[in-house]
């Protein structure tokens, strides 16, 4: 009897994967996870922009006169609060930059997996003065984070994945 249950059970769980994602059964169109790539040259390209409005605010840092406030995957904003009223003075570009933390005349902040150490002692003019590469542990950027979902596979040749967005797309070719 336990044989024939378990036997029963085992078949039951084995007929509920899903072992062809692009059979003639799948649907056409569904919601899945596309990789969001973005190449070296891109992830390289730390800036001095104009000042710009803040979208995705993330944390923020005060050092003499200035504050440094981090905008989520966009870069940094420089704010001088010398007077009453703080007023934006540059926007620091940093392309994935999610962290921040000021030590002396040093700014340290993340691109995706690297370190970057910025030397503030003239504010109004960062200067990048080294790249820790790989400081930080790589995010799974072969899976979406997400059980149980359709998506794109990834593909090397198109770059680092830094982010995945859930988009209607045709037969998608991998679930997790």
């Amino acid at each position: 009897m336990k044989t024939t249950a378990a036997l029963f059970f085992l078949a039951l769980f084995l007929s509920a994967c899903d072992t062809n994602i692009n059979s003639p059964d799948s649907p056409e169109e569904i919601k899945a996870y596309v990789p969001v790539y973005a190449t070296t040259s891109l992830l390289n390209d730390v800036t001095i922009a104009p000042v710009r409005p803040t979208q995705k605010a993330g944390k923020i840092y005060t050092y003499g006169n200035y504050i440094f406030q981090n905008e989520m995957n966009e870069g940094i904003h420089i704010i001088d609060k010398s007077q009453a009223q703080p007023r934006k003075i540059a926007f620091l570009k940093i392309p994935y930059s999610t962290e921040i933390a000021v030590k002396g005349n040093y700014l340290y902040t993340n691109s995706v997996s690297d370190m970057l150490v910025i030397d503030i002692t003239n504010p109004q003019q960062p200067t990048v003065v080294k790249r820790i590469k790989d400081a930080f542990p790589a995010i799974d950027q072969e899976h979406p984070p997400f059980s149980n979902v359709y998506f794109e596979c990834v593909d090397p040749s198109k770059g680092i994945v830094v982010d995945w967005a859930l988009k209607t797309i045709k037969r998608p070719n991998c679930r997790r």
